[in-house]
């Protein structure tokens, strides 16, 4: 039987891979439980910038402890990987934001959703972490 084995990801791994994806999930409390929700991100350094509308999301981000889960799954060849980035939610400062646009690797985010989105969220991580399914292993009866 053939299987593969799961592989942990250097932290240097898990920030490339994160810099070639641009949607990921953050996931946060809300008052009513636990939330995942796609957004649109980029990588500055280390850090994990998207843009939000104001609501309960970022009432729920701002100064918690959040995390961030970007994956890549091809389901044909039962393969892929899972980057998870465990940190806290900062709103950045509308002076700041010239600042942080500098520091961004590549093109800042764009949201997609219609309206206006002119708060701009840092998290910044306090592990990063990630898992690849390896080469296909052999199992003997």
């Amino acid at each position: 039987m053939t299987k593969r084995r799961l592989e942990s990801l250097s932290e240097d791994e898990c920030l490339a891979l994160l810099k070639q994806e641009h949607v990921g999930r953050i996931v946060y409390n809300d008052d009513t439980g636990p939330a995942a929700v796609p957004v649109n991100y980029a990588v500055a350094g280390q850090d994990i910038v998207f843009r939000s509308q104001d609501g309960s999301k970022m009432g729920a981000l701002r100064d918690h402890h959040v995390g961030f889960e970007v994956d890549q799954v091809d389901t044909a060849n039962r393969s892929g990987w899972s980057v998870l980035v465990r940190g806290t939610g900062k709103q950045v400062e509308i002076e700041h934001v010239p600042e942080l646009l500098r520091r961004i690797d590549g093109e800042p985010p764009l949201p997609w959703k219609k309206g206006v989105h002119n708060i701009w969220v840092v998290i910044t991580p306090q592990t990063i972490t990630g898992r690849r399914l390896a080469d296909l292993t052999f199992d003997e009866f």
